[in-house]
């Protein structure tokens, strides 16, 4: 098992072994030992992650509705035929604080994806590099994969910058998989459509006659209808910003304190979505009675936890980017509750699919068991090598494993690395559970290869007992929440 971390390189398995016959019997006695430690990780993770997961379909079912608990015997490796030998991968990742860079702990999952598939018998590489969250970075990134000779990549970012990494790997003829954002002509997204996600936005908002958006950088949602629109996407002090949704929402109607929005950065067109009115008074009468965020997973964050501390009790949505890692963490940073009401819309690919006994449910345990094997492992690190992996075990995702396994997939039905083959029989891969993804089956016989529509997802910050238990934040660990899906929708 190995992984590449940007500007690296290192040498295959072939260029290393040697004719020396000694040598050869140690390294073949030390890759027995290796596998059969391995093994015995392997099923007490699988034992464990069934065991809780029985534990807490007990607690969750009545008496008169036994489940089945998740089977034991779940796979953790996963089985791909005909894969060549030195197959490469790439992830293009955003790292600091760039646009997309809300996915960077998230896309660890690709490298669970790796070592369930080492474990099956296949020898991935995993090739990363870091396009910064800029067009020009985007694109570099996908022309030094190129370079490299990857099969197929996983942008494992989101935003407007995409765009030139998509164009870059159309130019190249390397197929592209995108888990967290649309893609287009040149890619193939697993994410949710446009279409679904406002549907689900709207069902969202239930009754409310008179919703606030308030747009924090990531745009109005296409196909939702808003009363109210407050531009923050240069605003610096989110606590006035909350105040000011207090009074908007009827929460704070008395204060005096606070100002509108628009006369903090002087640049926002608040008020009818048509534009028709811009509001300058110096205190909002309330007029709204839902509220939408919209922006990056970090800004979200740090917003409702000022929203928490100004007692706003108006409904309040959150876009998908707020399933990202980063949401989770800057609202602990802030200072805010994770165990708030929180609710966006999306499709259910987190750690709550396996309390379902269907095989759906074994799947998504079978990638949890997956995330424990390499957290166990003391030399496993992050993509990028700066980070051991057990510190960003507790929020690497399935949409990025399953990326992964789907590339990996078309390597092994393409019996070829040649990029323009990979894609070929991309377009005719329709997977699900029983192909090793641990999230919903995907489609590539269009470039919305995720059909499941969006819906109506709450979380919780409850430790469901299915990952390593997390190590302190002190220590680096990443706080977590849990998404699943809102039945009360």
């Amino acid at each position: 098992m190995s992984h590449v971390q940007d500007q690296s390189t290192e040498s295959t398995p072939d260029e290393q072994r040697t004719d020396e016959p000694a040598t050869a019997a140690a390294t073949d006695a030390a890759r027995t030992r290796k596998r059969r430690r391995t093994a015995i990780i392997v099923a007490v993770a699988v034992l464990v992650v069934a065991a809780v997961v029985t534990a807490v379909l007990a607690v969750r079912v009545s008496a008169s509705t036994p489940a089945e608990a998740v089977s034991a015997t779940a796979p953790v490796p996963i089985d791909v035929a005909h894969v060549p030998d030195g197959t490469k991968i790439g992830v293009v990742v955003t790292l600091g604080d760039g646009e997309g860079a809300q996915w960077d702990d998230a896309a660890q999952g690709a490298l669970v994806a790796q070592r369930r598939l080492e474990l099956g018998g296949t020898d991935v590489q995993l090739v990363t590099k870091n396009d910064g969250g800029s067009v020009d970075g985007a694109r570099k990134a996908v022309e030094a994969l190129a370079s490299d000779g990857v099969s197929g990549i996983v942008v494992a970012t989101s935003g407007e910058h995409v765009r030139g990494a998509f164009a870059a790997a159309a130019d190249a003829g390397i197929p592209v998989v995108a888990p967290y954002t649309t893609g287009d002509d040149d890619a193939w997204s697993t994410a949710p459509s446009t279409d679904s996600v406002a549907a689900a936005l709207q069902v969202a908002l239930g009754d409310a006659g008179s919703p606030l958006l308030v747009d924090l950088g990531g745009g109005a949602p296409s196909g939702v209808r808003f009363a109210h629109v407050l531009d923050a996407t240069r605003a610096p002090d989110l606590g006035a910003l909350a105040t000011t949704i207090a009074q908007r929402t009827g929460a704070a109607a008395g204060s005096t304190d606070a100002t509108s929005t628009d006369d903090q950065d002087g640049s926002a067109q608040e008020g009818a979505q048509d534009g028709s009115a811009q509001d300058t008074t110096e205190q909002a009468a309330p007029d709204s009675d839902a509220v939408v965020v919209s922006g990056a997973g970090a800004r979200q964050g740090a917003l409702v936890a000022a929203l928490q501390e100004a007692n706003v009790t108006a409904p309040v949505v959150l876009t998908p980017e707020a399933t990202s890692p980063a949401f989770a963490a800057a609202l602990a940073q802030a200072g805010g509750s994770l165990s708030g009401t929180f609710r966006t819309v999306g499709v259910e690919t987190d750690d709550a699919r396996a309390l379902s006994s269907d095989a759906e449910g074994r799947a998504m345990s079978a990638f949890l068991g997956g995330v424990r094997v390499l957290a166990d492992d003391a030399d496993a690190e992050n993509l990028t090598g700066d980070r051991t992996f057990d510190e960003v075990a507790a929020v690497a995702d399935a949409r990025s494993h399953d990326a992964v396994v789907a590339l990996v997939t078309a390597v092994g039905a393409a019996r070829s690395t040649d990029p323009a083959e990979v894609s070929d029989a991309l377009t005719g891969l329709d997977l699900g559970a029983d192909d090793g993804l641990a999230g919903p089956a995907l489609d590539f016989g269009s470039q919305q290869a995720l059909a499941d529509p969006a819906g109506v997802l709450a979380a919780s910050a409850q430790d469901l007992g299915l990952r390593p238990a997390a190590a302190s934040e002190d220590d680096g660990a990443t706080p977590a929440l849990v998404w699943f899906s809102d039945s009360t929708d």
